[in-house]
């Protein structure tokens, strides 16, 4: 019997791509940061240590599958520049807080369909979000769901930064186990990346659907790929709780 549903968050829910006001104004906090400890860059370098932070998240996510926090990308950026952060500096935290910010100021839209889909399955199973966070903290990402009146439809929203772990980590899967309170076989993900969200799902016990809204993933070990909300909603009300089908 499948008793709850957890989701994926950027390219699944959001938008993920990265909007480039949005890249320059954080880029701006991170040159009031340096500032504040006396290191100002010319913007041709303050562009090239952004991009090289971003690089080393994309590192720290892919390779060593860690859940980094706003802080320690600010953190990492101020020791490459040669700067010691104190701890518990307020220009960090204001840092960070200029962070979320921008997503909140600029924020990505909702994917077409993806609301009405929330509201449907709402009706018939617990909801959560399990999502591996980027420069912006999982509170910017929640407050995108409160602006958007979909935070409510979720029992629990389950964040990388929060875990310290990543997809496909077990350990992230395992909070949504703990905090949905039902096995994970009772437990179907959906998320758009073959890597993190169905193989992470799977080797945690749950079942998985890739959903190919944004892009297509080629072939999957997931038991169904969806191509639109209209799909997968489709799928989950009428044979969710019957034997797994193919992928297609």
């Amino acid at each position: 019997m499948l008793r709850a549903l957890t989701f994926d968050y950027w390219d699944t829910l959001y938008e993920g791509g990265a909007l480039p006001e949005r890249v320059a104004m954080r880029r701006s906090a991170v040159g009031a940061l340096l500032g504040a400890y006396g290191r100002s860059l010319p913007e041709e370098q303050l562009r090239a240590l952004y991009e090289e932070s971003h690089h080393e998240a994309e590192r720290w996510w892919s390779e060593e599958q860690r859940g980094y926090k706003t802080d320690d990308r600010l953190r990492w950026i101020l020791q490459r520049a040669s700067v010691t952060p104190r701890p518990g500096c307020e220009h960090v935290a204001a840092a960070a807080d200029a962070v979320d910010n921008a997503l909140l100021m600029l924020p990505p839209a909702m994917l077409v369909g993806a609301w009405q889909m929330l509201r449907t399955l709402k009706r018939s199973y617990k909801l959560a979000v399990i999502s591996d966070t980027g420069f912006a903290s999982g509170r910017a990402q929640d407050r995108l769901l409160e602006k958007d009146a979909a935070r409510d439809y979720f029992a629990s929203t389950i964040y990388s930064m929060d875990v310290g772990h990543a997809k496909p980590r077990p350990e992230i899967f395992q909070v949504a186990v703990d905090e949905l309170g039902v096995a994970p076989h009772e437990i179907l993900h959906i998320g758009d990346n073959e890597r993190t969200d169905v193989r992470g799902a799977l080797a945690a016990g749950f079942r998985a659907i890739r959903l190919d809204v944004v892009r297509t993933g080629g072939p999957s070990e997931a038991e169904y790929v969806a191509r639109s909300f209209e799909e997968l909603t489709s799928y989950l009300t009428t044979a969710a709780t019957s034997s797994p089908s193919p992928s297609r």
